[in-house]
């Protein structure tokens, strides 16, 4: 709920701590940093994206809810990222018997700020929110993992034009499906599946909350702690 920033994590008052952190960004990186003279429109802007955080970008529709032009839109994704507070993530394109879409997703950095922007104050275990919210975490931890050990790799993810998606591809190597579910089934593997068939991806993954760790189809399916230790471990990539 309130994110894993080590100061509003262990804090008391988290949504204090989160207010504090919004309205320094704000202020410092934005308004200072990036030369944004008027933050409404930026804030405004914020909520939109916050709003389709893991999301593909559509310009156009961010910009009818921020009330400004796309191509400054354009300009405020740029500053998530030159600020750190998101990352965009490019689609892998590779595919062949699929055709990719080429559009951008853009991730929040931390789950507790994108709650904060959103006002959300509870979290259901059911939501689609929350499935928002595991998929955002382990985004942030496979991207750690790649920054701290220098991994010459980029992070990217799959969607065909025929909507079949697997939400993260390190390199040509890896594939790796994020489900919040408590139980696995076959349907979860459908995007897994159509990704095979193009034979470049040698590794696969589903990371869930299944607490049985298994391999069904070539498909590593792990409870996500368990996908974790074996990230950190060096053993996914």
């Amino acid at each position: 709920m309130f994110g894993g920033l080590p100061p509003i994590y262990s804090s008391e008052a988290p949504e204090i701590e989160l207010d504090a952190y919004v309205s320094v960004y704000l202020e410092q990186e934005v308004k200072l940093e990036a030369h944004v003279r008027n933050l409404s429109p930026f804030s405004r802007f914020l909520k939109s994206a916050a709003m389709n955080n893991g999301e593909l970008i559509n310009y156009a529709n961010v910009a009818n809810d921020s009330g400004v032009p796309a191509t400054t839109v354009r300009e405020y994704y740029g500053i998530l990222e030159d600020t750190l507070l998101g990352i965009v993530l490019e689609p892998w394109v590779e595919s062949k018997k699929r055709k990719a879409i080429q559009t951008s997703k853009c991730y929040f950095f931390d789950p507790g700020v994108c709650h904060y922007i959103l006002g959300t104050r509870h979290l259901d275990r059911n939501s689609n929110l929350w499935g928002k919210a595991f998929e955002q975490f382990i985004c942030m931890e496979i991207r750690a993992y790649l920054s701290y050990f220098q991994k010459r790799k980029t992070l990217r993810f799959w969607r065909s034009i025929n909507k079949q998606e697997v939400d993260f591809i390190i390199g040509d190597e890896v594939a790796i499906e994020v489900k919040s579910a408590k139980k696995i089934l076959s349907k979860h593997l459908l995007g897994i599946r159509a990704l095979k068939e193009e034979k470049i991806i040698r590794k696969f993954y589903l990371v869930s909350e299944d607490r049985i760790d298994r391999k069904h189809e070539d498909v590593s399916i792990l409870h996500w702690t368990s996908f974790l230790a074996k990230l950190w471990g060096g053993e996914i990539i």
